[in-house]
């Protein structure tokens, strides 16, 4: 058995040569690469499972609970100033 790699810069390209193998009659199969794009950095994927670990542990709130969370920060150093 003899063994052909051939790298298809276009991907339109992939449908006539399996056309092109198969009436010849070979036995074949493509293997894809990932795009660059497609793969993540180990540190990226730390960082997403900190993330992630952090809203199951509820240390992450969506954007309405935090303005609830400021806003009543603010308000408890105006009564604070204002008391002074």
């Amino acid at each position: 058995m003899n063994t052909v790699r051939v790298e298809i810069e276009d991907d339109k390209d992939i449908p006539q040569l399996e056309k092109l193998l198969t009436e010849l009659g070979y036995k074949f199969y493509f293997e894809f690469e990932p795009e660059e794009s497609a793969i993540i950095p180990e540190a990226a994927l730390f960082g997403i499972a900190e993330g992630l670990k952090d809203r199951n542990e509820g240390k992450v709130f969506d954007n309405f609970q935090a303005r609830q969370r400021i806003d009543r920060k603010i308000s408890e150093m105006q009564q604070k100033a204002g008391g002074q």
